[in-house]
């Protein structure tokens, strides 16, 4: 079973997961933290251990929970996608900058990506949140 491609495609799909250059992020529909990715322990320094099962809101306090639940309610109601871009908000997460070239921010600027995920019976139970690092982008336009 170990050696069946379906394994091996599943192996391939965990290492991109946690490999890619973006963050990932599950919710449930209480905002319980369900997975996390390697891009997010990298730029946050919190380990999905530590975080998997709390509240985004305990691991992140400065997140305004009023305004981020609104932001989510399309999600979970119509099951449709949201958006967090940097120039509405210049991060979601507090993510220190760490890339050498763009190093005139403190933290890193973000465009967030909030999307539905189905569960066996086509309802939205979940949310996987995708960061994307805008440092670059939001530093060229504003100097």
């Amino acid at each position: 079973m170990i050696d069946s491609p379906e394994f091996e495609q599943f192996n391939w799909m965990v290492d991109m997961v946690q490999n890619i250059d973006m963050g990932l992020i599950v919710v449930d529909k209480d905002f319980n933290i369900q997975m996390w990715n390697g891009f997010m322990l990298h730029h946050t320094g919190k380990h999905g251990s530590k975080v998997k099962g709390r509240s985004l809101f305990q691991v992140f306090p400065e997140i305004q929970a009023d305004w981020f639940r609104a932001k989510c309610r399309p999600v979970f109601e119509l099951n449709c996608r949201s958006f967090i871009v940097w120039q509405q908000r210049a991060f979601l997460f507090k993510c220190r900058n760490v890339r050498p070239i763009t190093g005139q921010a403190e933290y890193m600027y973000q465009n967030i990506t909030l999307n539905p995920m189905l569960n066996l019976r086509s309802e939205v139970q979940h949310m996987f949140i995708s960061v994307s690092d805008a440092t670059s982008e939001a530093l060229s336009v504003q100097s």
